[in-house]
């Protein structure tokens, strides 16, 4: 399993070439690759054992990278996109295809370093098999999962002792296509107030 743990170079190197990650985030360890690669979407899901019908979070390395993804937001959606990233808040969002998307900018600044460099925002989502319960610690996922990842990186293991465990929920989901905004699933921290 050792050697499947990246240095950050080649985690970006192996995000842009269409490689699938394990990756540790603020909120729950997860499976991650570029967000406009379907080949690399595809392998998630089907590691998932998820249809092409549920969407997943996109996890993106700043409000600016976000609009990658995102349609035109209005002030007030602007507005509360800044009251919440980075953080552990996925937002619902209009997307640039007139669907919608839901986005995260996490609050670990070597992620977002990371997602930066990629260049492209991630699919991002928890580390299990849809029914089962996502795994809360990346050590656990890195055991259960590295064998069915091209690697893993942990962005905890530089910020010194006891800071691998990532807190047992994921992230809160907000839907910001109407307003107020509405939370649909609660998450670690409670919602910024209007």
């Amino acid at each position: 399993m050792a050697d499947r743990l990246l240095a950050f170079d080649d985690a970006v190197g192996l995000l842009k070439s269409g490689g699938v990650l394990l990756l540790g985030t603020d909120t729950l360890p997860g499976f991650h690759c570029r967000a406009d690669l379907p080949e690399s979407v595809a392998r998630i899901r089907a590691l998932k054992g998820r249809g092409t019908g549920k969407s997943m979070l996109v996890l993106a390395g700043s409000a600016d990278q976000a609009g990658l993804v995102t349609g035109t937001l209005d002030a007030r959606q602007t507005g509360y996109c800044r009251s919440c990233w980075p953080g552990p808040f996925s937002l619902i969002l209009p997307a640039a295809d007139g669907e919608t998307v839901a986005v995260r900018v996490p609050a670990l600044e070597s992620l977002c370093s990371l997602v930066l460099s990629v260049g492209f925002p991630l699919v991002s989502t928890s580390a299990n098999r849809s029914g089962d319960s996502p795994c809360t610690d990346f050590g656990a996922a890195l055991g259960l999962f590295a064998n069915q990842m091209d690697g893993a990186w942990n962005p905890r293991e530089s910020r010194g002792k006891g800071a691998g465990s990532a807190p047992a929920a994921p992230s809160a989901l907000i839907d910001v296509t109407t307003w107020p905004p509405v939370q649909l699933r609660r998450g670690p921290q409670d919602p910024p107030r209007l």
